[in-house]
């Protein structure tokens, strides 16, 4: 009987590297292993190559191994044992399942563990997951307790801390719990750096462990066996920002990161409103394997940075994009800045290049992505609802300079370079009868910055939405900082995305949710099927074997699996329960489209039951 392996798609440049076949070059190092990947990204390929999609390294962080022991790498909710072609998975509803998806067409459910808290992300290292939850800690210090299976997840207690829990994966019908540590507040994001767990968790100043005030803490522990952690370092930044001038944001604390093998970027609002430098970026010395961290310079920009791809750092320039008044207006109130900094040591950068984007009309900034010596910029008028976006030319970091720009409706949540084109995850509320749904994929030709192109739209998702919040935070799959996890482009043309009908994602009653096909050349974009999943989908992995190619989609509550050899015309082959569907509620103040790394500035999910993080794109090193 022949056997199925999964396959991965760079959710960011166009080469894919095989993982999970037999007697793969990186067999044994699990799904910390990353691969080199080329700056130049070719149009998909004619036929495709078997990769999986699970638990890659980070692909929005520098993916080239520089330092064998000094690897950066990324969680996600799924994971992957690549020898044995089993899934490992979480769900917000409180549980870990491990499925078997070695034989072409079949699904099998091996075993459950109810975790504690509300599971956030999970690396796998060596036989064990690392599982971070939020909610994992009581008001009083003591452990949550796993929920029944049959049980409803509450919203979030503001008094309630967070949890790394080391799972021990020996026996995959009965996976054990080996060890726990405490992590204070609600976790904002990770990144591993060879053995070394990076955690950045906001504090609201009730959480237990928690200092009086709200602030951003980075905690460092050795997971070099990751059976049994153990805390290292930790360092804390207290937020200037209040609730009197942050108006759009219900969290103006909270910071998003970047990281390189040696430098760890923590960015935020960082002033008051009549500061002239709004934002904040903090750099951290991490280049002490131990995990041990020092703080090197701290940085200030005109505006907030609400999310990881405002930052990036490329041939020893980080290079930042922000907004002034982007936490108080949805429009913004001054038009956005770039600037280049050079990095002459973690301790010392020293800005060297600046220039204002030329706008049509004041426009609040919606997304950003860096590609090597170029950034593209996405911002959004909430009266005219167009979009333009913004070509801009890094090649001397001393003057960056804006190129050229394009007029489209709605607005571009997540840019992913491809060479010479662009593939665009967008929404746009205003054509959905006519154009098939408010959701869309576009095409862009940027082979010259100076005349950006759009080559071709297709649309699809639900109908109807009252606000584009409804769609950033209950329609697509994950936050800003996230998505590029969900929306994956594989090499073959084919490029999959999860997404939920807001009634299902806020209720789980009622709607239609599922992934949606698309295939891309060149040339333009082709609308191919929708795999209807139940719960909110949130990932989609390419299984292909002699017989058969598949997509394998992950929602909260089930795994599925869909033929895709007719492309038009897929059928389900299994199914496993691994949860239950968890609501999503848009935040009662996400009177703007998103989440920022302080709230609902971009659109996402933050712990499910809030405004998350971001804005989107990026290449380098994010």
């Amino acid at each position: 009987m022949s056997l199925s392996r999964f396959f991965q798609a760079s959710a960011v440049l166009g080469t894919l590297v095989t993982i999970g076949s037999a007697g793969a070059a990186l067999t044994g190092c699990g799904l910390l292993c990353t691969s080199s990947v080329s700056d130049e990204a070719a149009a998909p390929s004619s036929g495709g190559r078997d990769f999986q999609n699970a638990g890659a390294a980070a692909p929005n962080e520098p993916s080239t191994r520089t330092d064998a022991t000094r690897l950066v790498a990324e969680a996600d909710i799924v994971q992957l044992d690549a020898e044995r072609n089993w899934l490992y998975t979480i769900s917000r509803s409180g549980t870990l399942a491990v499925v078997d998806g070695s034989q072409p067409s079949a699904l099998t459910l091996l075993g459950k563990f109810a975790l504690r808290g509300e599971p956030f992300e999970m690396y796998r290292r060596e036989g064990a997951l690392l599982v971070l939850a939020n909610q994992g800690v009581r008001f009083d210090g003591g452990l949550a307790d796993p929920l029944p299976e049959d049980a409803t997840p509450t919203p979030p207690v503001a008094t309630s801390s967070s949890l790394l829990q080391a799972i021990d994966l020996a026996d995959p019908a009965s996976p054990k719990a080996v060890g726990t540590l405490s992590i204070p507040g609600e976790i904002a994001d990770s990144r591993i750096v060879g053995d070394v767990l990076y955690v950045a968790s906001w504090e609201n100043g009730a959480c237990y462990g928690c200092g009086p005030k709200a602030r951003t803490v980075v905690t460092t522990f050795d997971v070099a066996s990751p059976s049994s952690p153990k805390q290292i370092d930790q360092i804390v930044f207290e937020s200037a920002a209040t609730y009197a001038n942050v108006t759009t944001t219900t969290t103006p604390w909270k910071r998003s990161i970047i990281a390189t093998k040696d430098r760890l970027y923590v960015g935020g609002i960082g002033a008051e409103a009549t500061s002239t430098n709004e934002g904040v970026i903090e750099v951290l010395d991490i280049s002490d394997p131990t995990g041990h961290l020092v703080h090197g310079a701290t940085l200030a920009v005109a505006g907030p940075i609400l999310s990881r791809w405002q930052m990036d750092e490329y041939d020893g320039v980080l290079r930042v994009v922000s907004q002034r008044g982007a936490t108080r207006n949805p429009n913004g109130e001054q038009y956005p800045d770039v600037d280049t900094f050079r990095i002459e040591s973690s301790a010392s950068l020293v800005r060297v290049g600046h220039t204002t984007l030329q706008l049509p009309r004041q426009e609040g900034l919606k997304s950003v992505r860096f590609d090597g010596k170029r950034a593209y910029a996405i911002t959004f008028e909430t009266v005219t609802r167009r979009d333009p976006l913004f070509t801009i030319d890094l090649s001397d970091p001393a003057k960056p300079t804006q190129k050229g720009d394009l007029d489209m409706p709605g607005w571009v949540f997540h840019i992913v370079p491809r060479g010479d084109r662009l593939i665009g995850l967008g929404l746009d509320r205003e054509q959905t009868t006519a154009s098939g749904g408010a959701l869309n994929v576009s095409l862009f030709d940027v082979a010259d910055l100076s005349r950006p192109a759009l080559l071709s739209r297709v649309a699809f998702g639900p109908q109807w939405a009252s606000s584009d919040a409804e769609l950033t935070q209950l329609s697509m799959a994950e936050d800003q900082d996230r998505i590029q996890k969900a929306f994956r482009l594989f090499d073959d043309g084919l490029i999959t995305i999860p997404f939920s009908d807001p009634a299902t994602a806020s209720s789980c009653r009622g709607g239609q949710s599922g992934v949606q096909l698309v295939e891309w050349t060149r040339e333009g974009l082709t609308k191919r099927a929708m795999l209807p999943v139940d719960g909110n989908p949130r990932r989609a992995l390419r299984r292909d074997s002699s017989s058969t190619r598949e997509v394998i989609a992950v929602s909260d509550s089930h795994v599925v699996a869909f033929d895709i050899r007719s492309r038009d015309a897929v059928v389900p082959t299994a199914k496993v329960e691994i949860g239950r569907c968890v609501p999503r509620p848009v935040s009662p103040q996400s009177s703007m489209p998103g989440g920022g790394g302080g709230g609902p500035w971009m659109g996402g999910e933050g712990s499910g039951w809030e405004g998350g993080e971001g804005i989107g794109g990026s290449s380098s090193c994010r």
